[in-house]
């Protein structure tokens, strides 16, 4: 047994000499000495693109205004729902020994989701630049809401820093090779046409994939609205019609990935044919894969009437170690030269150095000269098709949590089956039975949603949500069986 033991550590002992090194890494990183007079703690779900833009940007402009120089130290363990995670365990940890701050400085990136839960458990403070630029939002340049999303909230701790909408990202030669016509709005995915073509991120594990599926569940509710159904109906209706979307569009899925930002790289690469994706994903490949004449085989659309506009803000952790710092950090951000790194074209006065970020800047009144001209997407002018669409919380907010367990449990884990199926159905010509028994979302309907699987995650009661789940799951599996043989059935 000795001898056993001496080899499982042989093996063991390296492996967690690995596992534990980039950990380790990042600590002994934090301590180096950098040379630079002062160093700021930023977390960013961020790309490295981004940071270095705005860490170089800042940097400069700091020099400038205080004749200091700043280092940035990027702490990005991956999308929002694994900085959620990190902060949580840092605060916990800071209760515990009776201090204040977790060695952060600010929150830079994400969606207002995110921020909001932070922030509900107090750990922003007011950030000054409300009071040192109230030009800003007195003149209507940064409106406190628009198309019915919050821009920052009445204790002004977070502030949108860019514009965020959520759309699809299609690739001009698949859709060629396939001879179907371009999508143009959410419900083009779940075409038949696309069977096996679509390349989706999980929600569990982005926030702003999240907030698209939300978005697209919202316009059927809306369109219900439109038609003169009353409020309640409407709501439950289009809530139902929008889970039948997410399933049609899900079995045309080739798969579920974790990485948000791989749904347009594998567009770009014809490895799926068109994606949901946020915005700036979509643009930036356009820009990356953009030929001498100005064409890009990646095409990025907002569905029109299918998104609001949102935006990725900043915050300033309570306990801050460098707060004075942050707080210039976030007056940067608001300068013409802050905002414009977000869309102007490289080289350009107020452009980012490297690459264009193919992001929308929140000051309104940069969409003008002698400032539209430098931007790379002038043509896109957010603030004035903002109301084509306009988000309604008290629609959908409560429900944004449980519709992410729910495409877990309904499109995800039953994924297989769910492919399966909607193959079957779509050699039998959907016949009715079988249409009936795949789209059947009775346990997680509008109401039940909210009174079952919200109840159950917010009880954080382990053995319940996976009880909940399992159970959830089970019914969508056997569900999608059973349509797979009515449709065999249906074609002898």
């Amino acid at each position: 047994m000795k001898g056993a033991w001496k080899k499982y550590l042989a093996v063991l002992i390296p492996l967690a000499a690995v596992v534990a090194a980039p950990i380790l890494m990042r600590d002994d990183e934090a301590r180096v000495d950098t040379g630079a007079d002062l160093r700021l703690e930023i977390i960013s779900p961020h790309n490295e693109t981004i940071r270095r833009e705005f860490g170089e940007a800042f940097a400069n402009w700091y020099q400038e205004e205080k004749g200091k120089s700043v280092y940035i130290n990027w702490l990005s363990p991956g999308g929002t729902s694994e900085i959620k995670r990190v902060l949580d365990s840092r605060f916990e940890k800071a209760t515990e020994i009776g201090k204040e701050g977790i060695g952060l400085d600010l929150f830079f990136g994400g969606g207002v989701f995110d921020f909001k839960g932070q922030a509900a458990k107090d750990r922003f403070v007011p950030l000054e630049v409300f009071e040192t630029r109230p030009e800003l939002f007195t003149s209507g340049a940064i409106p406190n809401r628009q198309s019915g999303e919050l821009f920052y909230p009445e204790k002004k701790d977070w502030l949108g820093t860019c514009l965020s909408s959520f759309g699809i990202c299609y690739n001009t030669d698949s859709i060629a090779r396939r001879g179907i016509d371009p999508p143009s709005s959410w419900s083009d995915l779940g075409d038949p046409a696309y069977f096996r073509g679509i390349a989706l991120a999980d929600p569990t594990k982005s926030g702003s994939v999240a907030k698209a599926f939300e978005m697209l569940v919202q316009e059927q509710i809306q369109d219900q609205l439109k038609a003169g159904k009353p409020r309640e109906e409407a709501a439950k209706i289009g809530w139902v019609n929008g889970l039948n979307l997410i399933q049609r569009i899900s079995a045309n899925a080739r798969y579920f990935t974790d990485g948000a930002s791989k749904v347009p790289h594998d567009v770009a690469q014809g490895n799926a044919v068109a994606g949901m994706c946020i915005d700036f994903y979509g643009r930036s490949f356009n820009e990356t894969l953009k030929k001498a004449d100005g064409t890009s085989r990646i095409q990025f659309l907002t569905p029109v009437g299918g998104s609001s506009i949102s935006v990725d803000p900043v915050a300033i952790f309570k306990g801050a170690p460098h707060p004075e710092l942050a707080q210039d950090f976030v007056r940067f951000l608001y300068t013409e030269k802050g905002q414009l790194i977000w869309n102007g074209r490289p080289g350009t006065k107020w452009g980012p150095r490297q690459r264009a970020l193919r992001r929308l800047p929140i000051r309104k009144d940069l969409y003008r000269e002698p400032y539209l001209s430098t931007m790379v997407d002038q043509d896109v002018m957010p603030y004035e098709t903002a109301d084509e669409f306009t988000y309604d919380d008290t629609l959908t907010g409560r429900h944004f949590t449980p519709l992410r367990t729910i495409i877990r449990v309904m499109s995800i884990d039953s994924h297989d089956e769910m492919k399966n199926a909607w193959e079957a159905l779509i050699e039998a010509d959907f016949p009715e039975e079988a249409r009936a028994m795949f789209f059947d979302v009775s346990p997680v309907g509008y109401v039940e949603a909210i009174e079952v699987v919200r109840k159950a995650i917010k009880s954080d009661d382990k053995v319940e949500i996976v009880r909940l789940t399992n159970e959830l799951g089970r019914h969508f599996r056997e569900n999608y069986r059973e349509a797979e043989r009515l449709a065999n059935l249906s074609r002898k």
